[in-house]
């Protein structure tokens, strides 16, 4: 039963730092894109893209941070 708490806590923890990833990797494509054609059309959209995604990466990181904690909690408890 232990084990598949630990197992349920390290798919929680990869989920959460996949979500990061992604979005971070989400604003910095449109950032990239942005620098590229360099209007001021691409940096709204940049600005956009950044107001939308900060709380979802804000959340992400906060759930990275706690299951990770609890990932390196449980790792002794095995």
């Amino acid at each position: 039963m232990r084990s598949r708490s630990v197992a349920a806590l390290r798919r929680f923890a990869a989920v959460s730092v996949a979500g990061l990833v992604l979005s971070v990797l989400g604003v910095a494509v449109v950032a990239i894109v942005a620098e590229s054609y360099a209007t001021w059309e691409w940096y709204f959209r940049m600005e956009q893209a950044m107001s939308l995604l900060m709380p979802v990466t804000m959340a992400f990181l906060g759930l990275s941070l706690v299951s990770g904690f609890g990932v390196v909690y449980a790792a002794d408890r095995r």
